[in-house]
């Protein structure tokens, strides 16, 4: 995670505003690609799944944002039973769940930063190994998120495909203290935070229209 870090500290340096709303994500292009050639996606997740480090921006961009256009996506399967068991520190409850979990989601952040945290600790079958691939994995996932926008203006947002993800890269990749509070502009969301043991506020953007969206069409 120290790649990923590092790039969010220095996204301060550019907070300048925008004409426009700037963005290095096309969910239109990234639609069409996955569902038009769900086999090449499918390779590509493959290569994911496998930890391939060679797997470029715009390849990654599209793992994990075109996951949202698979059926596959279900942003409403948190999975608390697995948040629960890892509060109260059952770490074996939570190396039994995770593995189907993923299977269900593998691109996302929230469940591979618990996966890595449960099998660094030396927890399930062939810990090490495992755990190497969830901190690739989750780099990949967390870069993608960091290449996505600038973060430091409304105009170019962190785009995320899901509100647990969007928390994972606050509190596990930027390192935040706490929440201050939330505005909403449009389609961004403006979370403003400080460090810890700092009570500046600081802002940054994202946007989750893609879970969004999925909420208001598929309704239970």
């Amino acid at each position: 995670m120290k790649k990923t870090l590092l790039i969010a500290l220095i996204l301060g340096a550019f907070s300048f505003t925008l004409p426009q709303r700037v963005s290095a994500i096309d969910y239109r292009q990234i639609e069409v690609d996955v569902t038009m050639h769900p086999a090449r996606y499918k390779a590509l997740l493959d290569r994911f799944v496998a930890a391939d480090t060679t797997l470029t921006s715009d390849e990654m961009a599209t793992v994990y944002y075109g996951y949202a256009f698979t059926p596959s996506y279900e942003p409403r399967d948190t999975f608390p039973e697995i948040h629960a068991a890892y509060d109260r520190k059952d770490y074996e409850t939570v190396a039994r769940l995770i593995g189907p979990a993923l299977e269900l989601n593998p691109v996302s952040l929230d469940l591979s930063i618990l996966a890595l945290a449960v099998y660094e600790r030396g927890i399930g079958e062939t810990p090490g190994k495992k755990a190497l691939n969830m901190a690739i994995r989750s780099d990949l996932i967390a870069g993608a998120i960091l290449e996505s926008g600038h973060g430091t203006f409304a105009a170019s947002p962190f785009y995320v495909t899901s509100d647990a993800d969007r928390r994972r890269i606050l509190t596990n990749v930027i390192g935040i203290g706490k929440v201050i509070g939330t505005d909403r502009l449009g389609d961004v969301e403006a979370i403003k935070f400080n460090f810890p043991g700092n009570s500046r506020q600081h802002i940054l953007y994202f946007d989750n229209t893609l879970e969004e969206n999925f909420l208001k069409s598929h309704p239970r």
